[in-house]
């Protein structure tokens, strides 16, 4: 694999991108006999500054580095678009550069500065493709799964192929070559190795109070289980799927009946429904979409700046305020 100075690497799809950074690694450390020296830096908490700073000062330890920049949409502003377009023109013999973001667009300046060919976007799973990313990823494993295992699997698992390879690596050492999983299996091992993510999240805001919920949210934004549009984007779809329930309900259907019309099959998530039906009526519901709308309207925004206290402030206004939240946040200058 050649690699270049720098790529742009976009998109959700966080196992797809970890596989692509894998690759560049393997080649970088074929080409010099030995692993690059890695650094990470977060737009939260580095600015370009910084970033040009350590990628002009070479190492000492390694022939070549490999710098990742987290939140790369948050690089706007003449100065800061200007100081990156000017580096990427004379990049350092030694660096390989990775400018990350979770939207599939970053600042039009930064972008052109990369190129289009030095461009990755990383695409989610189409619904119809996770099925059988899951059985060929287990069969690899010597494991096997029934429909209704892949169907557990999916609904406990945040569905990106990040998530689901640490689950399928899970349940390999779980259980030994040659069995067949089924929903029963997959349950009781998912929830006692689970890892907190935006789903477990989501049940934290069902079943728990929001000082836990909050808690969690830390958890997961610390060990950067996907940017706040990601991880917003799992609470949508599960406030959805509660809403779609309520909706079913009030047209008359049975409470199992409407799980299974919502793909909501795994005992122990039906369970976790009933506690969120409770706690948040249809007109909620609503409410906490339309704010979770507002929110990610911000995030998008402004960019990893403010993707802490602005998902703080979603949960709160879900689980305290029931979407009736004004953020009223002043406008962010970049």
């Amino acid at each position: 694999m050649k690699f270049e100075s720098c790529y742009l690497l976009a998109g959700p799809e966080t196992g797809k991108r970890a596989a692509f950074v894998a690759e560049l690694r393997a080649a970088m450390s074929k080409a010099d006999g030995a692993p690059p020296e890695e650094h990470r830096l977060y737009a939260a908490d580095a600015g370009v500054g910084e970033l040009l700073s350590l990628l002009r000062n070479g190492s000492l330890f390694s022939s070549r580095r490999l710098v990742e920049f987290r939140g790369a949409e948050a690089i706007k502003g003449k100065e800061d678009t200007g100081a990156l377009a000017a580096y990427l023109a004379a990049p350092a013999p030694d660096a390989v550069l990775l400018l990350v973001s979770d939207a599939f667009y970053v600042e039009k300046a930064v972008e052109e500065a990369v190129g289009k060919e030095r461009k990755k976007t990383f695409y989610e799973l189409f619904e119809s493709e996770k099925p059988r990313w899951v059985e060929r990823r287990l069969r690899e494993l010597g494991l096997g799964i029934d429909e209704e295992g892949v169907e557990a699997l999916l609904e406990l698992v945040e569905n990106d192929t990040s998530a689901l390879e640490s689950a399928c690596s899970r349940l390999a050492v779980l259980f030994s070559p040659g069995t067949t999983l089924g929903e029963a299996e997959i349950e009781a091992a998912v929830a006692r190795n689970r890892q907190e993510d935006a789903f477990s999240l989501f049940a934290r805001m069902a079943e728990d109070e929001a000082p836990w919920a909050l808690e969690c949210l830390e958890t997961v934004l610390n060990d950067r289980q996907g940017g706040a549009v990601q991880i917003l984007s799992a609470l949508v779809w599960s406030f959805r799927r509660l809403l779609r329930l309520h909706l079913l309900l009030e047209e008359g259907e049975s409470f199992e009946t409407a799980c299974l019309k919502s793909g909501i099959r795994a005992k122990s998530l039906q369970g976790l429904h009933r506690s969120a039906l409770k706690r948040y009526s249809r007109r909620e519901c609503e409410r906490i979409l339309r704010l979770a709308a507002e929110v990610d309207a911000k995030a998008r925004a402004s960019g990893a700046l403010l993707e802490r206290p602005l998902l703080q402030l979603f949960v709160y206004g879900a689980m305290v305020k029931k979407g009736e939240l004004e953020l009223g946040l002043p406008a962010v200058s970049l």
